[in-house]
C-alpha cells in the first residue's frame, strides 16, 4: 500500500494510474479542475530509473569496493561511522537507523511523485512559453526553469528577486572545476579524500567530523532510513579543503551580497559543501535572518518543495498529520507526511500554501527567496554547494531580522553601510525610528556584577535546597542531553 498522490487532468487522467469512479465524480463536481487522489498501487508508474535517466540510482556494490582495501578498510569505515552515529543521535541504538527498512520501499514510494512533479513542471513550462498564466487556486505549481543566456541580471531582479519568486537557472555550472573535482570517483581518490568535514553535532554542540573517503564508503553501502549528511560550512577556513573555493564561482546573479561588508568572522555562517546520500535531506525550514539562498547541484538529483512566505509552520511541517513512530526526518516527511499535507490542501476551497515542487537536475542552480519554507530530499546520492546572501532588494526585511538576532554584527554593518551605501544606512535608521527600535548600550562591568550576583544567589538557593531535602541527590536529573537537529 502506498500513500502518494497523483495529479489528474481534466476528463481523462493524464497519469498512468487509472482514475476511480469516486475521483471522477469529485473532479467533475469542480467543473473540470484538477484534483488529487490516493494512489494505492503504482505498478503502472514509470520506474524511478526511467524518470532519472542519465544517472544510476545507486552505484553497484563492486564499484565502491574498488576504493577500499578489502575487509580491513570496511571495518574501519564501520567503526568510524558507528561512532559518529552514536554521538550525533544518542537517543538511537545502531539498529534503529534501519528500523523501518525504508531502503526496501523507497523507490516505489518516490517514483510516482517524481513522475507527477516532472509532469507538473513540463506543463508549467509549456504555459510559460505561450504566455499563459497557470490556473489559480491549484494545489501545486511548478517553477520557472531558465538558461542563463536568456536571463539578464536586470530581468532576474525584476522577475524573481523583487517579487520573491523561486527559479531554476541552468548552464551556470558548465565551466566549473567542480564538474571534474567533485565527482564521486574524484572525491574518493583525489586531493580531498583525507579532508575531515562535518557530518553533525553531538549533544553538547561539538562538531563531529569524518574523512571524506570514509563518508563516501558509508554512502555507497548504507541502508539507513535517514542517512547522515555531510554538511560542512568551514571548508573555506584552511587546509587542502580551502581549494574547494576555486572549484566553483558565485553566480553573477547573487554577487550583490551586502553581508560582504562585514568580516568573515562576524557575519553568520553562509556557505556549505554538501554530500547527501540517497534518502537524506532537510526538513521544512526557512533560512536564517530572512536571507535568500542559491543551491548549485553538481552531481545527483534533489526533490524540492517550497511554500510561499506567510505559511504557518504547523501547516508546512504537518505536525498534526504525523502518526505514531514517524519522526521529522526528510525521508519520513517526503514519503508519508507530505502526501497527507497535499491531500489536506486539495480538500480546501481556498488553497493558501502556494506549494511549488520541482526536481533539481545535475548542473542546475535553484534560487530560494527569503521567507519561503522549503524541504529537500536527495533522491540519489548528491554533491552540491549552497550559499545564503543579502540582496539589496531584500535589505529592509533582513535588517529587521539581523538587528534583533545579531546585534553586534548589525552595529558594525550599519557603520559600514554609512561608508559604502549611505542610502541603505538611511533606510535602516528610518526603519529603526518607525519601529521604535534602538540598540541598547551595555556595560561590561554591569554584566560582570550581574553574573556575580546571580551566581551567588544560585549558590545560596542550592544550599537551601540541599538542606531542605535532607541531602538527597536533587541534581541527578538536572542535566538532560539535548537533541540537535542539523541539516
Amino acid at each position: 500500500m502506498l500513500g502518494t498522490y497523483q495529479k489528474l487532468g481534466e476528463g481523462r487522467s493524464r497519469s498512468p494510474i487509472p482514475m476511480g469512479r469516486r475521483e471522477r465524480k469529485r473532479g467533475g463536481d469542480r467543473g473540470g479542475e484538477t484534483d488529487w487522489m490516493d494512489v494505492v498501487e503504482v505498478k503502472n508508474a514509470p520506474p524511478l530509473e526511467l524518470n532519472l535517466k542519465g544517472l544510476k540510482i545507486t552505484s553497484p556494490r563492486g564499484e565502491a569496493d574498488r576504493y577500499m582495501n578489502a575487509g580491513k578498510t570496511l571495518e574501519k569505515v564501520k567503526e568510524k561511522v558507528d561512532s559518529a552515529k552514536l554521538k550525533h543521535r544518542s537517543s538511537l541504538k545502531l539498529w534503529d537507523w534501519q528500523k523501518y527498512k525504508l531502503y526496501n520501499t523507497y523507490d516505489d514510494l518516490q517514483r510516482g511523485h517524481v513522475a507527477r512533479i516532472k509532469d507538473i513542471n513540463r506543463r508549467h513550462m509549456e504555459n510559460l512559453r505561450i504566455g499563459k498564466n497557470p490556473p489559480p487556486n491549484k494545489v501545486v505549481t511548478g517553477i520557472d526553469r531558465v538558461h542563463w543566456t536568456d536571463l539578464s541580471i536586470e530581468d532576474f531582479i525584476e522577475k524573481y528577486q523583487k517579487p520573491e519568486i523561486p527559479v531554476i537557472i541552468t548552464g551556470l555550472t558548465d565551466t566549473w572545476k567542480a564538474q571534474k573535482n567533485w565527482t564521486i570517483e574524484e572525491l574518493f581518490t583525489g586531493k580531498y579524500r583525507n579532508c575531515r568535514l562535518k557530518i553533525g553535532e553531538d549533544d553538547d554542540g561539538y562538531t563531529i567530523r569524518i574523512k571524506v573517503k570514509y563518508f563516501l564508503n558509508y554512502m555507497m553501502h548504507q541502508k539507513d532510513d535517514s542517512p547522515m549528511y555531510l554538511f560542512d560550512g568551514t571548508f573555506d577556513e584552511d587546509g587542502i579543503e580551502r581549494e574547494m573555493l576555486d572549484d566553483y564561482e558565485i553566480p553573477f546573479y547573487f554577487k550583490d551580497d551586502l553581508f560582504n561588508l562585514v568580516s568573515e568572522r562576524r557575519r553568520p555562517p553562509y556557505r556549505w559543501f554538501l554530500v547527501g546520500p540517497k534518502r537524506s535531506g532537510t526538513s521544512a525550514h526557512t533560512d536564517p535572518l530572512g536571507t535568500s539562498a542559491w543551491n548549485a547541484l553538481v552531481y545527483g538529483r534533489k526533490r524540492w518543495i517550497l511554500t510561499k512566505p506567510g505559511t504557518r509552520k504547523r501547516q508546512v511541517k504537518g505536525y498534526h498529520l504525523r502518526r505514531k513512530g514517524e519522526d521529522g526526518e526528510a525521508s519520513t516527511y517526503f514519503s508519508y507526511v507530505l502526501p497527507r499535507i497535499l491531500k489536506e490542501e486539495a480538500e480546501k476551497k481556498n488553497r493558501d500554501m502556494g506549494i511549488r515542487e520541482v526536481i533539481q537536475e545535475p548542473g542546475e542552480v535553484i534560487y530560494v527567496p527569503g521567507g519561503w519554507y522549503h524541504a529537500v530530499l536527495n533522491i540519489t546520492d548528491t554533491v552540491a554547494v549552497t550559499q545564503n546572501f543579502c540582496a539589496r532588494a531584500q535589505f529592509l526585511k533582513i535588517w529587521r531580522h539581523a538587528r534583533k538576532g545579531r546585534k553586534k554584527m548589525s552595529q558594525k554593518w550599519l557603520s559600514k553601510l554609512k561608508e559604502e551605501h549611505p542610502d541603505l544606512a538611511e533606510m535602516a535608521l528610518k526603519c529603526n525610528d518607525d519601529d521604535g527600535f534602538e540598540f541598547k548600550k551595555s556595560s561590561k562591568k554591569k554584566k560582570k556584577k550581574k553574573s556575580r550576583r546571580s551566581s551567588s544567589d544560585e549558590d545560596r538557593s542550592r544550599k537551601k535546597r540541599h538542606s531542605d531535602s535532607g541531602g538527597s541527590d536533587g541534581g541527578r536529573n538536572s542535566h538532560k542531553r539535548s537533541k540537535h537537529e542539523t541539516y
